[in-house]
């Protein structure tokens, strides 16, 4: 191993960003806001990017002319759903008339996670923001720039060892794109030198190394807690992630369109929407407000802070489960998700048409301990191929034995074919998919209303 220099710590590079600094500090002021002041905040904040992306872009203009509302008619919060839903595909196919010509914007894309790849002009405010807000979060949980992190995330590392200190953020950065059995043992030996107090992960990324962690019986440093994000975190990475760190697994979602953030509670692990952020709403297929506790919804966001490219009632295609409003533990009039229910194409059709979450399929047990690393893969209904990288204990009867429980977990409607391999692709941002689903799917489909319920119920 080639060792580092040093650790040499510098002073956090984002307390230098004026917009960071302001933005952190107007979100600890409005830390314990009412729910009236939150509501009043929320309400000429909608006014104001609504009148901006009228004045300033072709798209929506045309939009609302259509729908036959104006700016000005925007009067109440429940007002807001007079304005039509824009989707992905409106973005993507018509990004210059739903942009606005703001200072120094940049075009980014999206990963495409569901399906479809966005591009979007982004500024460098909007994106000091950003990252302000999730520190924010973080920092519910005892997190503040300047701490040690070990970060494993979308990241491709030149060198020998594919490991990176950046002194500017007081991080170690470890390559998600190489993560074998001998590379981790690597990541692990610059942390027990480097001792972080925190972890910073894909969840994919994490638990894999959670569980080499806890196969190998090998020491790693005591940590504060883990930070998920970018990844619906499942049960099952959860439970690993605790037992290889004994520490808070904490969790938060955002997408690239910086529409809508949500992080856990310090006290619960439940999904709190920060309303100084953007707007968000939960709808069902008919596009009405979810609000009853356990009804899974649409997550339809409109931003506060993306001005380039605006997101005005943008459909998500991702789904969260209503909790309710105002959080009892720690007392935020907040919107309160208990969990994201994840995205539309981390789905499996059955045969019959039923629409299975990938929540139904978190095993509780053993039953995965002789594989290493695992993804479905679907492109034809009733049919699902479920790869797996095998471990040396992982003979024909523990293949048999996985089958039969995915089999009872599937259901009669499904045909699985087990498929051993010696790897499985990560995305182009070093992410690891739960499933890789070639079926084009709709949210208006009742099957998926039933499959939701079916999982409230269960």
């Amino acid at each position: 191993m080639s060792p580092l220099s040093s650790f040499d710590l510098q002073p956090h590079r984002d307390l230098s960003n004026p917009h960071y600094v302001a933005w952190r500090r107007f979100l600890q002021d409005a830390e314990h806001w009412s729910a009236q002041e939150i509501a009043d905040y929320q309400l000429a904040e909608l006014r104001r990017v609504v009148a901006h992306a009228y004045e300033h872009t072709a798209g929506y203009r045309a939009l609302y002319d259509q729908a036959g509302v104006h700016p000005d008619s925007i009067r109440t919060l429940e007002d807001v759903q007079r304005l039509p839903f824009v989707t992905k595909e409106m973005i993507r196919d018509h990004l210059e008339e739903f942009s606005a010509p703001v200072l120094d914007r940049y075009y980014v894309t999206t990963g495409g996670s569901t399906g479809i790849p966005v591009g979007m002009y982004r500024d460098p405010v909007s994106f000091a923001k950003e990252l302000a807000s999730k520190a924010h979060q973080y920092a519910r949980v005892g997190w503040r720039e300047g701490d040690r992190q070990l970060v494993m995330r979308g990241l491709k590392i030149e060198g020998e060892d594919h490991v990176e200190f950046i002194p500017d953020f007081n991080e170690l950065r470890c390559s998600t794109y190489q993560f074998t059995p001998e590379a981790m043992e690597v990541y692990r030996q610059y942390a027990c030198r480097y001792r972080p107090q925190w972890l910073r992960c894909y969840p994919s990324s994490g638990y894999l190394f959670a569980r080499f962690l806890l196969e190998t019986g090998r020491e790693f440093p005591q940590l504060q807690g883990v930070l998920c994000s970018s990844e619906a975190l499942y049960d099952f990475q959860k439970e690993a992630l605790h037992a290889a760190f004994g520490a808070r697994v904490f969790s938060h979602y955002g997408h690239y369109e910086m529409a809508v953030l949500a992080g856990f509670c310090e006290f619960r692990d439940t999904y709190h929407v920060l309303p100084q952020y953007g707007y968000a709403e939960l709808v069902d297929q008919q596009g009405k407000l979810v609000t009853t506790p356990g009804q899974v919804g649409e997550i339809v966001a409109t931003s506060f802070i993306m001005s380039a490219t605006p997101f005005i009632r943008y459909r998500t295609q991702d789904l969260a489960m209503f909790l309710g409003w105002s959080c009892p533990a720690c007392g935020r009039p907040y919107q309160i998700w208990e969990r994201i229910e994840g995205r539309l194409q981390e789905f499996i059709v059955t045969r019959t048409g039923r629409y299975l979450s990938p929540t139904m399929i978190n095993m509780h047990d053993d039953t995965f301990d002789p594989i290493k690393q695992f993804q479905f893969y679907q492109k034809e209904a009733g049919k699902v191929v479920f790869r797996f990288i095998p471990r040396e204990i992982c003979d024909e009867r523990a293949v048999e034995a996985m089958a039969a429980k995915l089999r009872w977990k599937l259901g009669e409607d499904v045909e699985l074919t087990m498929e051993r391999v010696d790897q499985i692709p990560l995305t182009g941002r070093g992410k690891q998919r739960f499933l890789i689903q070639e079926l084009k799917l709709a949210y208006d489909d009742p099957a998926l209303a039933q499959a939701l319920e079916m999982r409230h119920d269960s």
